[in-house]
């Protein structure tokens, strides 16, 4: 009974943060962005919470399990991107004081744009919330013993309500504590394994490639999951929130480094899962959770789950929000809070009952980011990079995106093991590129 109890107890005082910050979302700049008025510690730690989940962590852990030391580049592949978005991007985006990623897209290359990215957007988006709510429901029923569906049901409803009552503020001021809480718990499990419960020698083997994991997949990895992160709606807003350019672009470095630490920390915790239990007893229950209930002393193993479940929150509620944010300032083309948080039930709606029937979080997002990537990445890319230079022509940026877009999502219908699967996100990414770099020529120049 006791988890149980502080898992209300700690929902109570999520819920009670979200109602301190309930006079800040009077406005969109203020229940979307917060007010651009954030610091950069605050900013850099939002991305490393929103980007940090606990279904990446969840999922990264099972993975190691299943294929070894390469489950790194999962993380790894964001951290990366995060460098060259700090080098590349995040003061450019700053300086252009949109409110979310299609209003970007609309002031770079025109309206077209706008409406095709927010589409796109709303429906990986909603493959991101089903992700999270998967990994919520895990802890959940770790926690209070619920069947999978029961404990969907719980956190969506949760996660809903939190993140209409506060906004952007409210995420904020939580992702501080949360991540703060799921680097103690991680750092924390991962000592007491490694020195406590040691593996058996040569039993941890650090390999880049193996039979599970080759060179495709590693551009794949760096690519196609890199390039999520690379332009990302939430991650933009996070740098939208920033009170200046300059702290924009530390805070994605910052934020850089941060990935690559937990990437490590993760797998490696996943590769002592994989040195230490074999797969039979784990009966159906993720490797992170059972090594939690099982092989961490009780009051270690608690803090990990109450870790996981505050990380899960912490990308929850920004998932939420970006897409509901979208919804009504970009598609409906309104500026009314009230809409952000009805779109918010909605968005929650649609992901909790495709969450009802699905337990693969990794594959889930790798699915979900595929289109994306391929179609809008590349573009946008080449409008930001030449915001001062060049205006992208919007009828050939509209066929880079959708092109791009409609290779990605192909790959997402053919089984994650095949080369095709891999191969077209790639192709995506190429047509999508060299459209808009034809764009870019047909363009006009910035200044007229």
């Amino acid at each position: 009974m006791l988890p149980t109890i502080l898992l209300i107890a700690y929902g109570i005082a999520l819920l009670a943060i979200a109602f301190a910050s309930l006079k800040y979302a009077d406005t969109m700049d203020n229940f979307l962005v917060a007010g651009r008025k954030q610091r950069r510690l605050l900013v850099s730690v939002s991305m490393l919470a929103s980007t940090i989940g606990g279904g990446i962590t969840i999922g990264t852990v099972t993975r190691a399990f299943n294929i070894g030391f390469p489950a790194f580049w999962f993380v790894a592949a964001g951290g990366l991107a995060h460098f060259l978005q700090g080098a590349l991007l995040s003061r450019k985006v700053r300086e252009t004081e949109a409110l979310t990623l299609p209003d970007l897209a609309d002031k770079l290359v025109g309206p077209s744009l706008r409406t095709l990215s927010s589409v796109i957007i709303m429906v990986t988006w909603i493959g991101i919330a089903t992700a999270q709510f998967v990994a919520a429901a895990k802890i959940i029923s770790a926690i209070t013993g619920l069947a999978h569906q029961p404990a969907v049901l719980a956190a969506a409803l949760f996660m809903v309500v939190y993140t209409l009552i506060g906004g952007q503020k409210s995420v904020l001021r939580t992702d501080l504590f949360q991540f703060g809480f799921l680097a103690i718990a991680i750092v924390s499990a991962l000592l007491w394994l490694y020195i406590g419960k040691p593996p058996a020698p040569g039993s941890v083997a650090v390999e880049i490639f193996n039979a599970k994991f080759d060179a495709l997949d590693l551009l794949y990895y760096i690519i196609v999951l890199g390039g999520s992160y690379f332009i990302c709606p939430m991650m933009f807003n996070r740098i939208l929130s920033a009170d200046s350019a300059a702290n924009a672009r530390k805070s994605s470095f910052i934020s850089g480094f941060g990935m690559l630490f937990f990437a490590l920390a993760i797998t490696f915790v996943g590769l002592w899962a994989r040195a230490s239990l074999p797969p039979e007893a784990l009966g159906g229950v993720d490797p992170l959770n059972y090594l939690a209930r099982n092989s961490l002393p009780t009051g270690l193993g608690m803090l990990l789950i109450f870790g996981l479940f505050a990380a899960i929150m912490s990308t929850g509620d920004t998932v939420l929000l970006t897409a509901a944010g979208i919804m009504e300032h970009d598609l409906m083309k309104r500026n009314k809070v009230g809409g952000v948080r009805l779109w918010t039930l909605g968005v929650g709606a649609i992901a909790a009952l495709i969450a009802l029937f699905q337990t693969d979080i990794i594959g889930i997002l790798i699915k979900t980011y595929n289109g994306y990537t391929a179609g809008i990445v590349p573009a946008l890319f080449v409008a930001i990079m030449l915001k001062d230079k060049r205006r992208l022509d919007p009828t050939l940026t509209f066929i880079a995106v959708s092109g791009g877009y409609a290779l990605g999502l192909g790959g997402s219908f053919i089984p994650e093991g095949q080369v095709l699967a891999k191969l077209l996100p790639m192709a995506g990414l190429a047509f999508s590129a060299l459209f808009a770099l034809a764009a870019a020529k047909k363009g006009q120049r910035a200044s007229v």
